[in-house]
């Protein structure tokens, strides 16, 4: 683990923002674009990075998959941090994160809400909902709560309460996992992440396992914790548009060769608004008048 510093503050060991990367180089050149736009948007804090690597006493992606997260959020609590953040790697920041810790400071911890408009009850295999006494028509109603970025004040007892019920479902062989059988390839990882074979549920609502972020829907209904911020937003995810209010972008890359940062600026800031936003909109536009003059002429 590594910690930059990004902007000195007052009290820097209060506040950070945690993420790690491994597997695939892309995972790993998208932390040093984090980094990249952490700075750009002047945050006054501490970045904690694992790079190609687990915190200590993490189990490996097979035995709990995504587990690793909070044991970097207890690793940031080791070294005196309070307010903590946790963003996937792909994601870089746009705009000031500090009204994110403002949310944060408010209310103990910050979710966000689902872009997807998705549920537990369609990302849970059957083993974990009968593990919580859970049906699927309930969890069914139960709102999934992202992970890709997720924030807990680890003095708050809302966000000690997280994280201890968190960290306690990542070590309990099922929930992380999704099923009670082992994890013995990503072939069988994959499967589980997208219910291939119905291997985790047979129910057609089910879409697959979300791992980690099973666990955190799962205890946000148990603590009453619904997701309620709204300013992340996915690239390929055309439903909720990126606008003025957007802080952080989800880019998710599928290649291993990533997006520069100032590429996603310049299409953000620039190419979007002022050339494709227009440009479609004028094609909308001539499309409907030639509608409207096809139906005319065959009068």
């Amino acid at each position: 683990m590594k910690i930059i510093p990004i902007r000195p503050q007052p009290d820097r060991t209060k506040r950070c923002v945690i993420s790690l990367g491994v597997g695939r180089s892309a995972y790993i050149q998208c932390l040093t674009r984090l980094e990249q736009s952490l700075r750009r948007v002047g945050f006054a804090g501490d970045f904690l990075v694992w790079s190609n690597e687990l915190p200590a006493g993490s189990p490996s992606q097979f035995e709990a998959p995504m587990a690793f997260k909070t044991f970097c959020f207890y690793e940031a609590l080791k070294y005196g941090y309070q307010e903590v953040l946790w963003i996937d790697a792909p994601i870089v920041a746009l705009r000031r994160i500090e009204p994110i810790f403002k949310l944060l400071d408010d209310n103990g911890y910050v979710t966000f809400t689902n872009n997807y408009d998705q549920s537990v009850g369609q990302w849970s295999g059957d083993d974990v909902l009968s593990l919580y006494q859970m049906s699927r028509d309930e969890a069914m109603l139960i709102p999934e709560t992202p992970t890709s970025v997720i924030g807990l004040d680890l003095e708050s007892t809302i966000g000690k309460e997280f994280l201890a019920r968190w960290h306690a479902m990542c070590l309990d062989g099922v929930t992380c996992r999704g099923t009670v059988k082992p994890i013995r390839s990503p072939e069988d990882h994959y499967a589980i992440a997208w219910n291939k074979g119905n291997c985790i549920s047979k129910d057609p609502r089910v879409g697959g396992h979300r791992f980690d972020q099973t666990a955190a829907g799962i205890i946000a209904h148990q603590l009453g914790l619904p997701p309620y911020a709204d300013s992340l937003r996915d690239i390929h995810y055309k439903k909720t548009r990126i606008d003025l209010s957007t802080v952080l972008l989800h880019h998710r890359e599928f290649g291993e060769t990533i997006t520069p940062l100032d590429k996603i600026i310049e299409d953000v800031f620039w190419r979007t608004p002022f050339y494709k936003t227009p440009k479609a909109k004028i094609s909308q536009a001539l499309s409907k008048l030639k509608s409207s003059a096809k139906t005319i002429i065959g009068r």
